[in-house]
C-alpha cells in the first residue's frame, strides 16, 4: 500500500472535494445527540444513556464494520498481511488512538473521535444541568479551545497526537447541541441570520476558519501561524452551526432546497457515502492522473468516475446495513 500513500498534491486535493466534512459532521452529530438524549432533560439517566449507545451501535456499527472488513480485504490483497490489529481498532472504536490502525481507512478516525463524544456526553449534560446550559456549553468550549491553543502556541508537535481526538474537537460537537438547544426551544434567529442572508453570514464564518488553516495564510502571519490553526476548526464549525440553525428555524431558498427529495436521498446515503468512497477515490483518481496527467480537467474527471462508482455501492449499503435500524426505530 506504499505507492498509495504517496500519491501527488493534486490527488490529495481531489480527494479532499470527496470526502466528508468532518467539521459539518460533528456539529450534525452534537445536534442529534442532544436531541435524542438531552432535550427533554439534562439529568443523567444510566437506562436511557445506555439505550442511547445501544441504539448508536446499531446505526453506527454494522456499515462501519462491513467497510472495515472490505478494507483489511483490500491491504490484503495489495500487501499479502492482514491487517488484523487494524481492524480489531476499528470495531472497538480505537481506530484513531491504536497506533498504526489509523493506516487502514484514515477517514474513519473521525467515527472513533464521535464514540468518544458518546461516552462524555453525560459529564456534559452534568454540567448543563448544574451550571446551566449556556455555562456550561460555554465551559466546555473554553476548555477544548483553550487546550487547542496551549498545544499549537506551546507544543505543536504534539497537535498530531490530538488532532483527531476528543480534546481538540469537542467545540464542534458543542455548537451542535447549541442550535438543538435553540431550536428545541422555538427560539427564532435574530433578522441578520434568517434567510438566505442569515446562510451567507454562516458560510462567511465556516469559510473564515477554512482560511485560518491554508498553508499561505498560516504562514504570512508568521508567530500567529499556530493562533490560525488553534482556532481554524472551532470558526469554521461555528459557522456550520449558524448554517444549521438558519436552515431549520427560518424558510429561505436554501432550507427549501435541502428539503428537496433528491437532497433528502443523499443525506440518507450518506453515510455509506462516507464509508466506501476512500479506497475508488484514492484507486480510480490514481488511475486516471497517471494515465492522463494531472490537470484540472482530470481531477473532475476521476470525481465523475467515483461517483458512478461510489454511488450505487453506497445505495446497497444502505438498504442492506443501514435500512433496519429506521424501519425497527432503535432510535430514541
Amino acid at each position: 500500500m506504499g505507492h498509495l500513500r504517496g500519491v501527488s498534491l493534486d490527488l490529495n486535493r481531489l480527494i479532499s472535494i470527496v470526502g466528508s466534512g468532518v467539521d459539518l459532521f460533528f456539529v450534525i452529530s452534537g445536534f442529534c445527540m442532544f436531541w435524542m438524549y438531552a432535550r427533554k432533560s439534562l439529568h443523567f439517566n444510566k437506562q436511557s444513556y445506555l439505550l442511547l449507545l445501544k441504539s448508536r451501535w446499531l446505526r453506527i456499527a454494522p456499515a462501519f464494520y462491513a467497510a472495515s472488513a472490505v478494507c483489511a480485504v483490500g491491504w490484503w490483497a495489495v500487501s499479502g498481511q492482514f491487517p488484523w490489529p487494524a481492524l480489531a481498532g476499528h470495531f472497538v472504536f480505537l481506530n484513531g488512538i491504536l497506533p498504526g490502525s489509523y493506516n487502514l481507512a484514515a477517514p474513519f478516525w473521525s467515527l472513533a473521535t464521535e464514540w468518544q463524544f458518546y461516552l462524555v456526553l453525560p459529564l456534559i449534560c452534568f454540567l448543563a444541568f448544574r451550571l446551566g446550559f449556556w455555562r456550561g456549553s460555554f465551559l466546555a468550549i473554553g476548555a477544548c479551545v483553550g487546550f487547542r491553543v496551549l498545544i499549537w502556541l506551546g507544543h505543536p508537535e504534539w497537535s498530531v497526537v490530538f488532532e483527531g481526538q476528543l480534546p481538540f474537537r469537542l467545540v464542534e460537537f458543542v455548537w451542535g447541541m447549541m442550535a438543538a438547544y435553540l431550536f428545541s426551544r422555538g427560539t427564532i434567529p435574530p433578522a441578520c441570520l434568517r434567510g438566505l442572508r442569515g446562510f451567507l453570514l454562516g458560510l462567511a464564518v465556516a469559510y473564515t476558519g477554512r482560511f485560518l488553516r491554508v498553508t499561505e495564510i498560516v504562514q504570512s502571519t508568521a508567530s500567529l501561524g499556530p493562533l490560525c490553526k488553534a482556532l481554524a476548526e472551532p470558526v469554521m464549525s461555528l459557522g456550520f452551526a449558524l448554517i444549521l440553525w438558519n436552515s431549520i428555524s427560518s424558510d429561505s431558498i436554501i432550507s427549501q432546497g435541502l428539503c428537496h427529495k433528491s437532497m433528502t436521498a443523499i443525506g440518507r446515503w450518506s453515510y455509506s457515502l462516507y464509508l466506501w468512497h476512500w479506497y475508488p477515490s484514492i484507486w480510480i483518481s490514481h488511475f486516471v492522473i497517471r494515465r492522463y496527467g494531472s490537470s484540472t480537467a482530470t481531477q473532475y474527471l476521476a470525481f465523475a468516475l467515483t461517483l458512478a462508482v461510489v454511488v450505487p455501492i453506497s445505495w446497497l449499503s444502505y438498504k442492506w446495513l443501514e435500512a433496519f435500524y429506521f424501519r425497527k426505530k432503535h432510535h430514541t
